[in-house]
């Protein structure tokens, strides 16, 4: 959070939902995914992960955790979408060993 402006800790601001890191960052379809973050909600609700635009089935969900199993897709970015605001993208690569346009090192 920003600043301390008297809102109960309880009951914090919707913040957009925030991709921090994945893992693994590849896979094949049906292999198991984490996805780290901040903003993701406490229950998963309407919200949505995507895999280069494919809906991925969820297996636990989390503010802060998504657990996720990999959608039969090609390489693209996953992003999390809660209450309609969309996350950053994160590069996944399908599957693993093929590497497909730029990289990105953190």
């Amino acid at each position: 959070g920003c600043g301390n402006g008297g809102a109960p800790l309880s009951s914090p601001s919707p913040e957009p939902p925030s991709i921090a890191r994945v893992h693994p960052a590849c896979g094949s379809p049906g292999e198991t995914v984490v996805i780290e973050g901040t903003g993701f909600a406490d229950t998963q609700g309407g919200s949505v992960v995507t895999f280069n635009g494919v809906p991925a089935e969820v297996l636990s969900w989390s503010s802060t955790q998504i657990t996720v199993l990999v959608p039969a897709t090609t390489t693209g970015d996953i992003v999390v979408t809660v209450n309609g605001v969309s996350s950053n993208g994160v590069r996944f690569t399908v599957p693993c060993g093929v590497a497909i346009g730029e990289q990105f090192s953190f």
